[in-house]
């Protein structure tokens, strides 16, 4: 029986190839812009929710952009608990002399010797990119975005044109990649290049400390605040996790935006494809007359109808992710030409695991949508059907 019924739900999605192809294309499509856009909001999410509570942010606690004297790193370094530390001297501006927008960047001066240590998914650099950057001066680890965007090469030398102190234009050789995500459209070079090259040897934007455990953060973080409280500067001192909630939380009316975004995505799917069983079923009411005819119950057509639409909405759902992650893997591998949305892809990488979830949204879309037409292929009579036709 359940044989039968599947052969028949398969005839039934051929003899309505043309709509039932259209109605997944829009579905392919609606699901991969769904898969892009939830990826966005989980990453951010994700990443508040698993911020390192033992690393410690030290900035400025009045002024932004922050400041800190160079003598404060030494001090604050050497506070008990502290396993390891660095510092950052941010450095905007852009990339060629035409200073376009899409030219811009940030340009993160640190400490070389603890940068795969102290920054997030900077452990999957290779030994031989890390000594090349700690050989070589005036290297420069950049993202994967700037280097398509730019078209790059590793070993290629670039200037970076300053457009906020300290206002000089510096040359750099590129030593290696960075890997896909926060990084992708940013460069770290190395601190004493950075002092080399602008003169400036007085202070730096932040400071990073890597404590043994989340209550020595806790203890430290009070204990700095109260002892440079009547310092100048003062400092602010928080967890990773309070710093990236922060800065998530400036855009909180953009991630609300998106949320909307997804919710009305989510409709969209559903009306398209109930929209189109609903024409597919008034066309279809002499088939399901037959079937009635046939001994088929209201329930077998109500779970044909069903069934068709899961099909196609599933179909489309993994076809759509799949592309997606396809898209997604061929960026980050650089064997993708170089196009607008190379950049928030590298960004966002989209997992493979979105194709699962991708494939049960679109069954989920396919059974929401088919409830109402459903009903309405059950309820057909076969005596008003053959009547017309009559």
């Amino acid at each position: 029986m359940l044989l039968k019924f599947t052969i028949l739900v398969l005839k039934s999605l051929g003899r309505n190839k043309v709509r039932t192809s259209l109605t997944g294309l829009g579905v392919m499509v609606l699901v991969s812009v769904f898969a892009v856009v939830t990826n966005v909001t989980a990453t951010v999410k994700n990443k508040i929710a698993k911020g390192n509570q033992a690393r410690l942010l030290v900035t400025e606690r009045w002024t932004a952009p922050s400041r800190l004297p160079v003598r404060y790193i030494d001090e604050i370094a050497h506070y008990p608990g502290v396993k390891n530390y660095t510092h950052w001297n941010m450095v905007p501006g852009f990339l060629d002399e035409s200073r376009r927008r899409d030219r811009q960047t940030a340009a993160i001066a640190t400490r070389p010797e603890s940068l795969r240590e102290m920054q997030n998914g900077l452990d999957a650099l290779s030994d031989e990119t890390y000594e090349a950057f700690l050989r070589q001066k005036d290297g420069a680890l950049v993202g994967p975005g700037l280097m398509q965007n730019m078209n790059w090469q590793i070993g290629q030398r670039f200037t970076l044109f300053a457009s906020r102190f300290p206002q000089v234009d510096v040359e750099f050789t590129i030593v290696g990649v960075l890997p896909a995500g926060d990084w992708s459209n940013s460069f770290f070079w190395r601190h004493d290049y950075y002092v080399e090259a602008t003169g400036d040897d007085e202070g730096v934007n932040v400071i990073w400390l890597d404590m043994e455990s989340e209550s020595a953060a806790k203890e430290i973080a009070a204990t700095l605040m109260t002892d440079f409280d009547n310092r100048q500067p003062s400092l602010k001192v928080e967890t990773e996790s309070a710093g990236v909630a922060r800065f998530a939380g400036r855009s909180t009316a953009i991630m609300q935006i998106v949320d909307l975004v997804v919710l009305i995505l989510l409709i969209d799917m559903v009306i398209i494809l109930s929209n189109s069983i609903s024409i597919s079923v008034r066309e279809r009411r002499v088939e399901m007359a037959v079937l009635k005819v046939l001994g088929f119950q209201p329930l077998h057509i109500t779970l044909m109808i069903i069934a068709e639409a899961m099909f196609v909405g599933a179909l489309a759902g993994l076809l759509g992710t799949a592309l997606v992650c396809a898209v997604s893997d061929l960026t980050i591998s650089e064997r993708m030409p170089a196009l607008p949305f190379n950049r928030f892809l590298l960004q966002f990488p989209v997992p493979w695991s979105a194709v699962f979830w991708g494939t049960i949204i679109g069954a989920a879309v396919g059974l929401t949508g088919s409830v109402v037409p459903a009903s309405t292929a059950r309820s057909v009579k076969v005596s008003d059907v053959f009547a017309r036709i009559a």
